[in-house]
């Protein structure tokens, strides 16, 4: 007997119960990481429905945490659960192309 799976249509880490884990490496409030920022906000507000945790790394505060995460350019957005990993660069305002890499659609 074949059965379907109701939760077999729903896509990555919501599938899974997993909890999203965000990293953003910025550097202070310059502009390009305020708005990426601002834009990872509104993502988690319109796309994020599913569990999720976000954790902000300023490296001009905590730049072996840059290190160990091989960031060398700011801002940076990490999708660090659910693997795989996946790194986008920039101030995020590309919306479909974010949400597209951070497997969200």
């Amino acid at each position: 007997m074949n059965r379907s799976n109701p939760k077999a249509k729903t896509r990555g880490a919501e599938a899974q119960g997993e909890t999203y884990v965000l990293r953003l490496f910025m550097a202070d409030n310059e502009p390009n990481s305020k708005q990426a920022r601002e834009n990872l906000e509104q993502l988690q507000e319109t796309y994020l429905k599913m569990p999720h945790k976000k954790e902000i790394v300023d490296v001009l505060e905590d730049f072996q945490a840059a290190l160990e995460n091989n960031v060398l350019v700011t801002p940076c957005l990490i999708l660090v659960s659910p693997l795989p990993r996946v790194t986008v660069f920039g101030n995020l305002s590309n919306t479909e192309r974010v949400v597209t890499a951070l497997r969200l659609m």
